[in-house]
């Protein structure tokens, strides 16, 4: 994406993470805004190693090299087991994570998702988009649990935050992902070749038709891991929950853009403005001030929406789910 460094001058170099975090996540970094400081600059060192591991499976597609994103990634790993020292912003994640007690297994297992994503995709099922996912965003939300004080018992809802934000950059990303050869979209929901043709520009009305159902199908499924991540809210500390709540509210905004325009937004990428972003940001702050939630029950969340995470084993809730 535009504004992002080489894969390996991130890994290697030495960046502020703050400024990784302004250049390359924009929505992100709107919400921070409204975080205490001592956090914005907690989430900006996880924003920074997370958005290193996953420009490494971006490297292929850019520079069409098989073996070095592989190699990066696997100097990654070396970083988080402590074997390797080259890398400043897996030392600073080492470091993060010692502080806050942050598993690297979530970290693994964002590593995982992205190994997924080096070379050709094709999702075949909504189970297996789920648990996609869970392991390129879910893992980040878990670890931000950790850095902001949330007990375990709200890490459900994390989960679903995440999944629900990645639905939402799969159906803004179709074009960008079907250019690079990796179509997110279930082969259940719309044959490939289909959503790849009307990506790259095909006009056939019927074709078009069933693309965009396709992607209103994974705005639709976001809207209920949304929904769920909602009702977990009164687990985030007062202090950081308006930033939290912009942050998925901004998402949701992405998604009631490609609602206004689906053709074209299947063929372009689309955006939200800076204003608009700001305005819910403050409406997310004044929200989470007004409000008064008691604690509710430890075993509130809908668990099935977890049902294809069945094969995973999850750190949820302090239990392994098999």
């Amino acid at each position: 994406m535009p504004g992002h460094p080489p894969a390996r001058e991130q890994l290697f170099g030495h960046l502020d993470p703050v400024d990784v975090l302004r250049r390359c996540g924009r929505t992100f970094y709107a919400a921070s805004r409204v975080l205490p400081v001592d956090v914005r600059r907690d989430l900006a060192v996880l924003y920074a190693f997370c958005r290193v591991v996953d420009d490494c499976a971006d490297l292929k597609c850019e520079e069409g090299q098989d073996t070095s994103n592989e190699s990066l990634l696997a100097e990654i790993e070396a970083g988080l087991d402590g074997s390797s020292d080259r890398s400043p912003v897996v030392r600073s994640f080492r470091e993060l994570a010692s502080k806050h007690n942050v598993p690297h297994e979530h970290a693994k297992e964002l590593i995982v998702g992205v190994r997924s994503d080096m070379g050709r995709v094709r999702v075949r099922t909504e189970a297996e988009l789920i648990r996609y996912a869970y392991r390129v965003a879910s893992t980040v939300g878990l670890m931000m649990c950790r850095i902001l004080g949330v007990r375990e018992a709200g890490d459900a809802f994390a989960i679903d935050l995440g999944i629900g934000m990645q639905l939402t950059n799969i159906a803004r990303d179709v074009a960008e992902d079907a250019s690079n050869d990796r179509v997110y979209i279930p082969s259940d929901w719309v044959d490939h070749d289909v959503l790849r043709g009307v990506a790259m520009g095909d006009p056939l009305a019927g074709n078009v038709a069933r693309v965009t159902d396709a992607v209103e199908r994974a705005l639709s499924l976001a809207d209920e891991y949304y929904e769920s991540a909602e009702l977990g809210m009164h687990y985030l500390p007062t202090r950081v929950r308006g930033g939290i709540r912009a942050a998925a509210w901004n998402y949701r905004a992405i998604a009631g853009r490609i609602r206004k325009d689906p053709v074209r937004a299947v063929r372009t990428r689309v955006h939200t403005s800076d204003v608009s972003k700001a305005a819910r940001c403050a409406g997310a702050v004044w929200q989470s001030l007004l409000e008064s939630l008691p604690l509710g029950p430890d075993d509130a969340h809908d668990d099935r929406l977890h049902i294809p995470l069945a094969s995973l084993r999850l750190a949820h809730a302090g239990q392994a789910v098999q």
